[in-house]
């Protein structure tokens, strides 16, 4: 498949422009290795089927990083506005985390979509590192219950409407 071909050989997953399909991790999510092309395919396959109707933008194929050696990774969901980041909460998968994610990397990122509204969700890679994983414009995004509901509404009110 040429448009794997720039990520080398290695594990990969395979998502469309805005969602992946990590429940059904073993056929329709992870590729153990790009360079057996079957997999690769059948995998493919499997995703473009279960998301049906929902299949948004087109396929991605991402090469794999190992966020936990456990299986779980810290994950952290955050709300920006007009740039800057209002609010941090745990990823709704794991809500019973309290992620302190390195923020400075992904604030000129966040910044340049030119969005007002953007929310994020981060992982920690086994190295330590931050990873932007999920970028979207929150209408999937839930706020996990351990995040008071003030923490994202007092500056979203603040705020007021955009300039015009």
């Amino acid at each position: 498949m040429t448009s794997a071909a720039p990520l080398g050989g290695g594990p990969a997953l395979v998502k469309d422009y805005v969602k992946s399909r990590k429940s059904d991790w073993d056929t329709a999510c992870y590729i153990p290795d790009l360079a057996d092309t079957a997999a690769l395919h059948r995998v493919v396959a499997r995703f473009v089927e279960l998301q049906g109707d929902d299949l948004a933008g087109g396929i991605v194929l991402r090469a794999f990083e190992p966020f936990s050696a456990s299986g779980r990774a810290t994950e952290a969901r955050v709300w920006w506005l007009d740039g800057a980041p209002i609010a941090v909460g745990p990823h709704p998968d794991t809500p019973d985390e309290r992620p302190e994610p390195d923020l400075r990397a992904v604030r000129p990122l966040v910044a340049a979509l030119g969005c007002r509204f953007v929310t994020t969700d981060l992982a920690r890679r086994t190295d330590g590192e931050w990873r932007v994983v999920e970028v979207g414009d929150g209408q999937v995004s839930d706020r996990p219950a351990a995040l008071e509901p003030a923490a994202l509404l007092e500056p979203l009110l603040r705020a007021g409407p955009p300039p015009r």
